[in-house]
């Protein structure tokens, strides 16, 4: 008698993949310690009054906002490998302007503490007068890490923020729309201190 192959069983990808739901709550894990990475550094950076430590707890809610791009590409990898490729994408050119932005931001500290030996914000009052180039391409680089178009800093956010969104169409996951409810509202909170 001739031996007949067993039925083919239904492929993982017509049920979805076996890994879906660690995908899924790896990136609810990283969602919230994102939100909890962002929000604590700006509260944290909202509240000093020396440039150094604002700009190193801005630098914590910073690597928030680079793991808010992780949660997208997680619940895209296998549905919409394109869209997971923009977010890897986004995050890289987030990456690479935030590196430029904040090594400016610390060299003009650096270059003020030189010039008026002291790293507390209430002494920069009047560097304008002084150094007008200096203070206006330090206000450029906040800006820029605040996220406020056209500057560089913008592009970057945005690129996180169209990911979750992206990401939140493709997969419905609520915790993507959550996480870009989240970052709006810490990047509101950064441009007070910022501005200050």
């Amino acid at each position: 008698a001739e031996m007949k192959p067993p039925a083919a069983e239904p492929t993982a990808a017509a049920h979805g993949s076996p890994l879906e739901p660690v995908r899924n709550f790896i990136g609810q894990l990283i969602a919230f310690l994102a939100i909890l990475t962002c929000t604590f550094g700006n509260l944290a950076a909202y509240g000093q009054t020396n440039a150094k430590r604002l700009l190193a707890y801005s630098t914590i809610a910073h690597a928030g906002y680079m793991m808010m791009a992780v949660p997208p590409i997680l619940a895209m990898a296998v549905a919409h490998p394109a869209g997971a490729h923009d977010a890897v994408s986004g995050l890289a050119i987030y990456m690479i302007v935030y590196v430029f932005m904040n090594l400016t931001a610390f060299a003009f500290v650096a270059f003020f503490h030189d010039k008026i030996q002291s790293d507390e914000i209430a002494d920069y009052a009047g560097l304008i007068q002084h150094s007008p180039l200096a203070v206006i391409l330090l206000s450029l680089t906040l800006f820029s890490l605040v996220g406020l178009p056209p500057l560089a800093g913008f592009i970057g956010k945005f690129a996180i923020f169209a990911s979750l969104a992206q990401g939140w169409s493709v997969s419905g996951q609520s915790h993507l729309m959550v996480l870009l409810v989240a970052g709006g509202v810490n990047t509101a909170i950064s441009l007070f201190y910022y501005l200050r």
